[in-house]
């Protein structure tokens, strides 16, 4: 009987161990799946984290804005002065995640310069308008692109067509309003300038865009506005070409689109 307690003692332990290795509710197993659910919880905040960066960041791969402009050269060519409107769409080739961008991209305004005009008895009006169009790659810097303001400076090159129209508006035997539109005189010229500006964050993806522009060109032939003649009956009968300068000084307010 003593001969068979430690045999019996050996086949007790064999079996305890047995089952401790094939039980899943040993503390071994339980460590082993604490670690299993830090490793989950871990990832789901490292996942969440890499989500809030790129929320923060987001907004940075193209923009699209649409302006208001002011156009003076009242130093060199009193005439060349006017209001009108401008868009710019650009993408970034940098980084979103970087603190600078460099967008490039297209742009174009317009400016209207006014002209003259007369009045007939039959209310028939005839006037002379000026007008510009503005097309021309664009290179905008910025830093601080996801900060309240971003600050830039802008390069561009491209041109700008001058024209001036007739334009004659009367009322038809149907008592319909017509308008007559004649081309007068055109001209283009190469233009290139510097500038920039401030972005104001509006909302995300949305910015108020103040920018400043020096236009500068070659010469052109305008119609003289003080040259132009009409008849006793209200038609035009003669102008003048000038010589002038294309130096514009240019303001844009606009709201600017982040994509």
């Amino acid at each position: 009987m003593i001969k068979f307690i430690p045999v019996l003692l050996i086949i007790i332990l064999t079996f305890s161990t047995a089952f401790a290795q094939r039980n899943p509710n040993t503390n071994a197993d339980k460590i082993n799946k604490n670690k299993k659910g830090d490793t989950i919880q871990n990832n789901q905040i490292q996942n969440k984290t890499n989500s809030n960066s790129i929320d923060i960041n987001s907004g940075n791969k193209g923009q699209f804005g649409a302006y208001l402009n002011y156009g003076t050269s009242s130093f060199e060519s009193p005439e060349l002065e006017g209001i009108g409107f401008g868009f710019k769409l650009g993408k970034n080739l940098l980084g979103e995640n970087l603190p600078i961008s460099l967008i490039t991209g297209l742009g174009f305004d317009y400016l209207y310069f006014g002209g003259k005009s007369t009045t007939q008895s039959n209310n028939v009006k005839i006037a002379i308008n000026s007008n510009a169009y503005g097309w021309y790659p664009y290179l905008d810097l910025e830093l601080g692109s996801s900060w309240p303001i971003t600050l830039f400076g802008t390069a561009y090159w491209g041109g700008r067509f001058f024209f001036t129209r007739q334009n004659i508006n009367y009322t038809d035997a149907n008592n319909q309003p017509k308008t007559d539109t004649k081309n007068l005189e055109g001209d283009v010229t190469q233009i290139y300038g510097l500038g920039g500006g401030l972005k104001l964050k509006l909302t995300e993806g949305l910015k108020l865009e103040l920018r400043y522009q020096q236009n500068h060109g070659n010469e052109i032939k305008i119609i003289d506005p003080s040259s132009i003649q009409f008849d006793s009956f209200g038609n035009l009968n003669s102008y003048k070409n000038k010589s002038t300068q294309t130096y514009l000084e240019m303001l844009f307010l606009g709201l600017l689109i982040c994509l």
